[in-house]
């Protein structure tokens, strides 16, 4: 892997973290796996685990993961050590489960035949959740359940609802669903869909990209679409809902590709870029597959499977620049497709993130960022770096400086630790470089009073 990034990413991480002087980085908080939990084996993939959701309810925070028989519940408000406060068996063993939120209550689906809608209660969470509702009566399995929170309405995308999307309604009792309508789609059946003020943004696979007016679900308006060419998989809006950006889980390697939404009105909408960034150290049959992307306020987070999960600053919404990555799957050498990472929650109150990895469990990372105060002088250190591009060898040089306690931190441009140290009473010491990629690097150096700096390094 000689390049990390193509080069408008690594412009563009240059111009940012070294003009703030701002590195970002993942850090786990805590993890929880359980080897003897059921495994669901399409394939011989030996998935145990998929998709995840989060909830905060009574100054607490949860965790909803997907088994391949149960839907399981934690409790993360102690993030470092999450408890399995739930643990709630299905009648199927299945590779796909998904979950929304609404008036603190899970719904989950799965596409696996009868296991139709569950909904558990945690208005109580800290006492109990309790499963209040499971039926088949309006449909047996759904691939994926998006939630409009505001009007409290359910969209069921594929499963029994494979000419469009099936529509119910919670909002006047939610463990109580209402049928509303089964909304027959030109674009077929959908794999996921996004909603916002009755606007349905559906990932239709191969079909590709419609959005719907469904302010009345019985007659939808089609209001633009797109051909996509790959899987038309997920996609999410920025916060103002000027760009969407959707994945393309097949074939191996699509781009997320970011939709100009400006001129939606006038039925016009198109494709204003891509990025896609890949961490495998090894080639193969496979590459990077992006999974799944949700967002949060500026920043997008893509479950990218055996890369794990990536973080990207979209303030400027077409020109994405990558943040951070941690890889929750790093048993992987190479891309050998449908491991690692499936999906992320990045709304709770803390800040903390839930990620789930297929065969790995859940993690809870925080995303946060380091600074150096330059309108406090005080608060930094003098240091020198050379040689700067470098090959085998970095100096570090603490100057104006007696002798003193160190450490020095040496981060990818994805804000990954690479290695790391402490010296003991010196000003000076030496890093191998020899058997790192080419690219751009970030040095941060502390000393024992809390003084630092960053310092940008090019490999080559």
């Amino acid at each position: 892997m000689k390049k990390l990034f193509l080069s408008l990413i690594i412009s563009a991480v240059v111009l940012n973290v070294c003009q703030s002087q701002t590195t970002w980085a993942f850090s786990q908080l805590g993890h929880w796996d359980d080897n003897s939990l059921p495994i669901a084996s399409p394939n011989n993939l030996k998935l145990q685990y998929s998709g995840c959701w989060g909830h905060a309810v009574n100054g607490r925070e949860y965790a909803v993961v997907g088994g391949a028989e149960h839907v399981l519940f934690f409790d993360i408000t102690e993030p470092t050590t999450p408890q399995l406060v739930g643990k709630f068996k299905g009648t199927v063993n299945t590779v796909w489960r998904e979950f929304k939120s609404y008036k603190n209550r899970i719904y989950a689906v799965s596409d696996a035949s009868t296991e139709g809608l569950m909904i558990f209660d945690m208005s109580h969470a800290e006492d109990t959740i309790v499963r209040t509702y499971w039926s088949t009566e309006f449909f047996e399995k759904a691939h994926t359940i998006t939630l409009d929170t505001t009007s409290g309405r359910i969209y069921l995308n594929g499963g029994n609802a494979t000419q469009g999307i099936m529509v119910l309604d919670v909002s006047q009792n939610p463990d109580q669903p209402t049928f509303l309508a089964h909304a027959q789609f030109q674009g077929g059946g959908l794999h996921d869909s996004y909603v916002r003020n009755d606007t349905i943004y559906a990932s239709s696979g191969f079909e590709g990209y419609y959005i719907y007016d469904m302010k009345n679900p019985l007659n939808p308006v089609l209001l633009a679409e797109l051909n996509t060419g790959g899987y038309n998989h997920n996609s999410w809006l920025n916060t103002a809902g000027t760009y969407a950006y959707y994945t393309e889980e097949i074939p191996d390697g699509r781009p997320v590709q970011i939709i100009d939404l400006q001129n939606l009105a006038l039925g016009e909408i198109e494709v204003a870029g891509s990025f896609l960034d890949k961490f495998s150290v090894a080639g193969g049959e496979h590459t990077a597959i992006p999974h799944n992307v949700y967002i949060k306020d500026d920043i997008l987070f893509n479950s990218q499977y055996e890369d794990g999960l990536l973080a990207y600053d979209i303030s400027n919404p077409t020109q994405p620049v990558l943040l951070a990555h941690y890889d929750t799957h790093p048993e992987n050498i190479m891309y050998n497709q449908y491991r690692g990472n499936w999906g992320n929650y990045p709304w709770l109150p803390s800040g903390n993130i839930i990620a789930a990895d297929m065969q790995n469990g859940l993690y809870v990372l925080k995303l946060s960022n380091t600074s150096v105060d330059t309108k406090n002088p005080e608060s930094q250190l003098g240091v020198q770096i050379s040689p700067n591009p470098a090959q085998d060898v970095l100096t570090i040089r603490l100057y104006n400086q007696e002798p003193t306690d160190w450490s020095w931190n040496l981060r990818n441009a994805a804000g990954q630790t690479i290695s790391s140290g402490n010296e003991q009473l010196s000003t000076e010491t030496s890093l191998q470089l020899g058997a790192l990629p080419q690219g751009l690097y970030f040095v941060e150096i502390r000393d024992s009073e809390g003084k630092s700096a960053v310092r940008k390094v090019v490999v080559e």
